[in-house]
């Protein structure tokens, strides 16, 4: 029986990609694979400066990608399909809490999101919340860049460390307003007393018409042994990059743990049809 732990030369490769030294690591891959994706922008945004933000990470990574799409077309039309299906997810929210008139969104854990560029609108404010590192890179590379970051606050914040509401209380964030939250691909990486505190502190900043969008990994309790070989193989990769994955619950403890915070859940769905993957959005 194949254990599925052979590591494929996509999967290599993508791991020498994030171990390039940039502060956020799977952060880098996921903005390198989203530069290939035809998305949306609001009338005001700026995509050309996500776009910019993207090339300035890839370093020849894109070339890269391109050899893989010819050597491993399976193996990568896979690892895009899973980040286009997520990342149209997120972005269909992003646009739909535009369209409601809520004036705040918090991407937590933005690593190096462009939607606040791309979806820039009058009146609303987008709160970008990442690791100090991740952000001071980032910055600097918007500045140096001449991107415009009007209408987004950046708040520095370790989702293991306390204060984070406290944060988001000082960089102007406001409770009693609805908010749309942006939690993706950030909860397998935390401890699992992080991943309460995060969701209870979004739900105590959540005034009546927030709405938390959030993709969580599960494990299913019907796992076989091949199955199990290949996520630990997949596992050890992301913790041989420096990103360890930390808290993999069951499917029904992990919308547990969101009614546990106060969130009521709106809508499950299992990303790119993927069982073990999925998209949740849950309101205040």
């Amino acid at each position: 029986m194949a254990c599925g732990c052979v590591a494929r030369p996509w999967a290599v490769w993508w791991t020498r990609l994030v171990r390039a030294g940039e502060p956020s690591l799977t952060a880098r891959g996921v903005a390198l694979a989203r530069a290939r994706l035809d998305r949306p922008a609001s009338p005001t945004g700026d995509p050309g400066g996500d776009v910019a933000l993207a090339a300035s990470l890839a370093e020849g990574g894109v070339e890269q990608l391109a050899h893989l799409a010819e050597h491993e077309p399976g193996a990568t039309r896979r690892m895009l399909g899973f980040i286009k299906a997520r990342t149209s997810f997120f972005d269909d929210v992003v646009l739909g809490a535009i369209d409601r008139g809520v004036p705040q969104v918090v991407i937590l854990g933005a690593g190096y999101d462009g939607r606040a560029l791309r979806f820039r609108t009058p009146g609303v404010r987008f709160f970008e919340v990442d690791h100090p590192a991740t952000q001071a890179d980032k910055r600097q590379r918007l500045e140096a860049l001449d991107v415009a970051t009007a209408g987004i606050t950046f708040v520095e914040a370790d989702f293991t460390e306390p204060g984070l509401e406290q944060r988001l209380a000082d960089a102007g964030h406001r409770s009693d307003e609805p908010t749309q939250f942006l939690l993706e691909g950030v909860l397998r990486y935390l401890p699992e007393p992080a991943v309460h505190d995060l969701l209870a502190c979004a739900r105590r900043r959540a005034a009546a018409g927030s709405e938390l969008a959030v993709s969580i990994v599960t494990r299913s309790p019907e796992e076989d042994d091949d199955a199990a070989a290949a996520r630990r193989a997949n596992d050890q990769r992301l913790a041989d990059s420096g990103e360890a994955v930390l808290t993999v619950p069951a499917r029904e403890v992990a919308l547990d743990w969101l009614t546990d915070a106060g969130w009521s859940i709106g809508s499950v769905a299992d990303l790119d049809n993927r069982p073990g993957r999925l998209l949740v959005r849950a309101v205040a």
